[in-house]
């Protein structure tokens, strides 16, 4: 068996050398094999569909030797069946047989690992598209991207398999991805975009397929052909959901099946469809969102609000569609969910997402209704042009908001990028409207950036019955230049450096803010890293106030998981002294456990108060890439908050169905400035919850 696995790989290199060249016009092209019989996904390359498939590899690098033959060699291969996709993966370790794999969470960062991704183009749309990656360890992530590769969603989920074997040349893995999972055109074989990358942190490489212009883009995929004919049609899958929670939390009334002291029980139940090939749908009645950990706390030291992103399983699919620079649509608005409805998809050139819930009355709001319809139609080569419609009603009231926008893409890296909104509040309300321009050139080597954008007065209250919108009344004009210079030479890497310019005044005209931050960082070929940045920041609020900062960071292998980190700020923030310190080790223990710890200290001087203190420590125990046990504590001294959640999950039918058993507890001193001293709040929860896919 050892002889027949090094003569299967020696072929399998031969293979990739022979498919390397490109085809005519620069794009090059892969053919799918048909898969008479699936392979097992075992990371083992000895099925017959691989030994017959056409194998590519010649790898470019994009990171550091742009253009150069990557180092760490890879090659692949795809082929399917009426219902998969399958890709195998052979990946060399030039610096050593061991991966070096460290990342052991479903949906971790993956970049910073020795990983493969693969990117499938599914109506060759060249602008967005799926993408599947694993590490040495079978670890899954999974996500869309969308804008050409500018915007990415990490948060979608697939139920596919993967599993990875280690030996004597690298590592090898195998892919299985079900068709009916994704949005396909209806024509049967019909020509795909795909592109794979390669990581291999030794070595700091980054690596492509196709690889041009000096940046990784969706338009830049290759071809994929002779794809089976599918079979998609109209399928359906009912997640209901159990919860049997214990806790002595006073906050929202919820929607219970049972109920009795601290005990409640909570059901529900998601319907996801398909419609076709390109469209799919989402029911939910009470959606539960318990097993959502805390927000991690943060020290703001601004005035402005802390976005925190959404984590609700319910917001998650088609979120890439909503990022724009002006967020008129923020998920995190919406409270406890009675009912809602949900459908994304692409019809020819037309990507949408629509949705509209009924929020139950909370905390002595009255109850809503939100919908939001979201459409991208594809322009000129990888424009597009969008809309955005947003509209959350209420008893007495309504506000209104809708957007559009447009990305031009032009030359091989520049792109031009509008928007344009208008908030319409009902009754007494005044409309208003927020506006920007945008040019930009950028790549893997530089980015050069010049807004201009304007909000008028009292925008901000409008819109955040539904968007997140820091300040308004306000003219902008903003300016970036970065620029990444691959020394390699003199024991230095690379050198970075950035100029940061913002300054915006009010539209009477009276200036309000200006920034000027300059920076640059040097890493080492011994993995240290060192980086400095001075901030000049002017702020008017009720005065002028001079809140300049200069910053400076160390830190060792911050490419990788096991990482230590240092970063000291000092200077003025609003009328005081300011003195700033994080320290933030990370660690992987063996295959299965990894640490993650930050401390943050900051001291202001004068000031009566004691130094804010913040502690966060995760921990990860993956008995399998299924099975895992996470631990997530902190504390933040400015409220003497301490706040622990564990939990222990197993995906027995991924990625929906699961049984997760929790706990959360939750102490904290009142902020009400009535209470003399501060009124002691406690809060801790129990909860199991049970979900078992049921396929209709």
């Amino acid at each position: 068996m050892a002889g027949l696995k090094i003569i299967t790989q020696v072929v399998i290199l031969l293979a990739a050398l022979c498919g390397s060249m490109r085809a005519q016009g620069g794009t090059r092209s892969i053919a799918a094999a048909q898969a008479a019989t699936r392979p097992v996904i075992d990371g083992v390359l000895d099925d017959p569909v691989w030994s017959g498939a056409e194998w590519q590899g010649d790898f470019v690098q994009l990171e550091p030797s742009m253009g150069a033959p990557a180092r760490a060699a890879t090659s692949f291969a795809l082929a399917s069946d009426d219902r998969y996709i399958y890709a195998a993966f052979r990946c060399v370790n030039p610096s050593g047989s061991s991966a070096g794999s460290t990342v052991t969470r479903r949906d971790g960062d993956i970049k910073i690992d020795n990983a493969v991704m693969l990117y499938l183009d599914t109506f060759s749309s060249r602008r967005d598209c799926y993408y599947f990656a694993t590490n040495s360890l079978g670890i899954q992530v999974d996500g869309r991207v969308a804008e050409d590769g500018n915007s990415q969603d990490g948060s979608w989920d697939c139920n596919w398999s993967v599993a990875s074997r280690e030996d004597s040349l690298g590592w090898t893995a195998e892919m299985a991805i079900p068709v009916g999972e994704l949005r396909i055109p209806r024509a049967s074989g019909a020509l795909w975009g795909v592109n794979v990358r390669r990581n291999y942190p030794d070595y700091y490489e980054t690596s492509f397929w196709v690889e041009r212009d000096r940046a990784w883009r969706v338009s830049q995929s290759g071809d994929l052909t002779g794809l089976s004919e599918f079979k998609k049609s109209f399928s359906a899958s009912l997640y209901p959901y159990a919860v049997s929670l214990n806790t002595n939390t006073q906050g929202t009334k919820r929607r219970t099946i049972y109920s009795s002291g601290d005990t409640q029980v909570i059901t529900g139940a998601d319907l996801r469809f398909n419609v076709g090939s390109s469209v799919n749908g989402n029911l939910t009645f009470n959606p539960d969102f318990a097993t959502v950990e805390a927000d991690q706390e943060v020290i703001n030291l601004t005035r402005y609000e802390t976005f925190f992103p959404e984590k609700r399983l319910y917001f998650l699919e088609g979120a890439e569609l909503f990022k724009n620079r002006i967020n008129v649509f923020y998920s995190r608005r919406i409270g406890d969910i009675d009912h809602g409805l949900k459908s994304n998809g692409r019809i020819g050139k037309t990507n949408f997402s629509v949705l509209s819930v009924r929020e139950r009355a909370t905390g002595g709001q009255p109850s809503s209704r939100t919908s939001v319809l979201r459409l991208q139609r594809d322009i000129l080569g990888s424009s597009n042009i969008g809309l955005i419609a947003v509209d959350r009603s209420y008893a007495g009231g309504s506000n209104r908001v809708l957007s559009a926008d447009a990305a031009i893409y032009f030359l091989d890296d520049g792109k031009f990028t509008s928007q344009i909104v208008g908030s319409f509040p009902s009754g007494d309300g005044k409309a208003t409207k927020a506006f920007y321009l945008r040019a930009i050139r950028e790549n893997e080597i530089y980015r050069y950036h010049l807004r201009f954008t304007s909000i008028d007065p009292g925008f901000k209250d409008n819109v955040n019955t539904v968007g997140f919108i820091r300040d308004d009344d306000r003219r902008e004009l903003d300016s970036d230049i970065t620029y990444r210079w691959w020394l390699k030479r003199y024991a230095v890497e690379r050198i970075n450096f950035e100029t940061r310019n913002n300054v915006f005044w009010s539209h009477s005209g009276a200036l309000r803010n200006v920034k000027l931050r300059q920076g640059i960082g040097v890493t080492f070929s011994n993995k240290i890293s060192v980086g400095f940045s001075n901030n000049y920041l002017t702020e008017l609020y009720e005065k002028r106030y001079r809140n300049h900062t200069t910053l400076v960071q160390v830190a060792y292998n911050e490419e990788q998981w096991n990482q230590i980190k240092f970063v000291y700020q000092r200077g003025r923030n609003f009328d005081r002294d300011l003195v700033n310190w994080i320290i933030r080790p990370r660690l992987k223990l063996g295959d299965k456990l990894t640490l993650d710890y930050k401390l943050q200290v900051v001291r202001f001087s004068p000031d009566n108060a004691a130094d804010k203190v913040l502690n966060v420590f995760t921990s990860d125990y993956n008995f399998t890439n299924d099975i895992y046990l996470r631990l997530f504590a902190q504390h933040n001294s400015r409220n003497n908050r301490v706040y622990l959640y564990g939990l222990f999950g197993w995906r027995f039918k991924p990625p929906f169905g699961a049984l997760y058993v929790a706990y959360t507890a939750d102490r904290y001193d009142s902020q009400d400035d009535s209470i003399l001293p501060p009124e002691r709040k406690e809060e801790g929860t129990f909860f199991v919850k049970l979900t078992i896919p049921l396929d209709l």
